[in-house]
């Protein structure tokens, strides 16, 4: 084991601890979750140790906010209702842009750099400036995209469609195949990261792109690629054939870039260089990867979880050197999005008197809640009824109704662990009768169903058992929001009747305290992208219609 890893990871996670308390009032207009009573509570927990080699100060260094992949925040939500108008909204008419990452910059200022369909962007932000710098078309997707008029006039004419699908959904077709938008490219650019130094990295099809600034610490710069590498360029040309789409990039904590994507797994330096890798053969990934800070790497495959070890020196499957692998159930679905289980494995506990987990949610013919020991299984452990290994610490079934899995990664703070549904009852299929994915997610809650239910659980390590905290019954948009660990609250995005907003609730309990109302413009959708708070008063957007960013004042 990498001792200088460990080391450094358990002086951040020492930093990283952080006391809150939580406190909700009563009041006759708050809904109270299934099987929750009123409490006040106030715990501390550990978060997920800081990584020393991704951007610092930043507000999202990295896809889901942390190697841990828990989707966990430092800012306050907010606890009041809020109404959103337009001139508390910035929006830059764009490419669909997912990848983000926040970049702080010397004396203040701040940025943005996101990745889009075709497209590498950076945005300034700084004292409420939300304001292009410049965009790079990335080699090999050069093809033009329609202008900002014309991306101004698909939302016009959206919003005038209102809830019927016949007059709502044709502008955004055409806008779809415009823009070449497709299941087949929808891992492009959405797991980025930034290292230490400002070098963003970002996927496509099935290369790595390295963007850094032209003046490095300006954050007025250009910005250029200075360094691509086509991960099928490092493997022999009969592995090259088993590899497809890029999905799953991260960091681990001694500065190597690891990236999963069907069929393969490797670790490079973050010079694009010296890749090491393990052939997943007959595997397909279809999601992220988490990473610890003792070198492993998680992996959900169409087969099994996987950990994968990373010593510093090489990348290993065998269980001598601390790797394994487990099934679990999974029964393939037309509805399903992903091979496999489909989301990307979240990890808990990060304390020496913790239990260590990595947490998905399986695809069985009931799908459940599935957490897996991460190191080693404790002795007294019995493997439970109906696990397919002794490796699975507990699962349990959803209460909620999930028509295939949960496509989205768990939310984990503490000992709990969150799911949201985020496979469509009603989906919309092309002439060729293949899914839609986009048309489906800018339909779901506004002339479709959407995804309907969320569901918590806390682990209990004394009975090493998940037990069902609360639950509630809401339509969900394709996005996500991060817990607040100042706030003990998460946020749900909803999209119901033909209208957004963002419920934020109680943490432990599901209360429902507060809902700030963004309205029927579709430039609110993410389109399975992300809701990222930048500071108590800014929320940044991953907008399927190009970046928004909301402010209460």
């Amino acid at each position: 084991m990498n001792l200088k890893i460990k080391n450094i990871g358990l002086l951040m996670m020492l930093m990283g601890t952080l006391l809150y308390s939580g406190c909700i009032e009563k009041n006759k207009n708050e809904k109270v979750a299934e099987g929750v009573e009123e409490q006040t509570s106030k715990v501390s927990h550990l978060l997920p140790p800081a990584n020393p080699f991704l951007i610092a100060n930043s507000s999202y260094p990295s896809v889901h906010s942390n190697p841990a992949q828990s989707d966990v925040t430092k800012w306050a939500t907010w606890n009041e209702n809020v109404d959103i108008k337009e001139e508390n909204t910035q929006w830059l008419p764009w490419v669909t842009s997912i990848g983000t990452v926040h970049r702080p910059y010397p004396n203040g200022e701040e940025a943005l750099f996101v990745s889009g369909t075709n497209k590498i962007g950076k945005i300034k932000i700084t004292n409420g400036v939300f304001e292009w710098v410049d965009e790079v078309v990335v080699p090999g997707y050069e093809y033009e995209v329609p202008s900002e008029d014309a991306i101004r006039a698909t939302v016009d004419e959206m919003i005038a469609g209102g809830t019927d699908e016949s007059k709502y959904l044709p502008p955004y077709a055409n806008h779809v195949k415009a823009i070449k938008q497709s299941s087949a490219n929808i891992g492009n650019g959405i797991y980025t990261m930034m290292d230490n130094e400002g070098n963003y990295f970002c996927g496509f099809g099935t290369s790595i792109f390295k963007v850094s600034d032209k003046n490095p610490g300006d954050v007025n710069s250009e910005i250029e690629i200075v360094k691509a590498f086509d991960v099928k360029d490092g493997v022999t040309p009969e592995e090259a054939k088993q590899i497809s789409r890029i999905f799953a990039l991260g960091m681990t904590y001694d500065g190597y870039i690891a990236v999963a994507m069907p069929g393969i797994i490797a670790v490079l330096d973050r010079n694009l260089e010296n890749m090491q890798y393990i052939i997943l053969e007959g595997e397909a990934v279809d999601n992220g990867i988490s990473i610890d800070d003792t070198g492993g790497i998680y992996c959900v495959t169409s087969k099994y979880m996987r950990k994968i070890v990373w010593d510093g020196k090489k990348i290993s499957d065998k269980e001598e050197d601390g790797a394994w692998k487990s099934p679990y159930d999974y029964v393939p679905n037309p509805k399903a999005l992903s091979r496999g289980s489909g989301n990307t494995p979240s990890l808990m506990g990060f304390g020496p008197d913790e239990d260590h987990l990595v947490f998905v949610a399986d695809a069985g013919e009931d799908i459940s809640a599935v957490a897996f020991w991460r190191d080693e299984i404790p002795e007294d452990f019995e493997q439970k009824e109906g696990t397919k290994s002794r490796r699975i610490a507990d699962q349990i079934k959803l209460t909620i109704d999930v028509p295939a899995t949960i496509e989205w990664s768990p939310h984990i703070y503490g000992n709990g662990v969150m799911m949201m549904a985020s496979a469509w009852p009603d989906p919309v299929y092309d002439e060729n009768g293949k899914l839609a994915i986009f048309e489906t997610v800018l339909t779901a809650g506004i002339t479709r169903e959407p995804p309907t239910g969320v569901e918590k659980w806390s682990w209990d390590k004394e009975t090493y058992s998940l037990k069902s905290d609360w639950t509630l019954q809401r339509g969900l948009q394709w996005a996500l929001y991060p817990v607040s660990a100042t706030s003990n609250t998460v946020t749900l995005t909803i999209a119901e009747e033909g209208n957004y907003s963002l419920q934020t609730v109680d943490w432990d309990t599901g209360k429902e305290i507060s809902t700030t109302n963004l309205g029927n413009n579709p430039i609110f959708n993410t389109a399975g992208g992300l809701f990222i708070p930048i500071d108590e008063n800014r929320i940044y957007i991953t907008g399927v219609m190009g970046p928004v960013m909301i402010h209460k004042e």
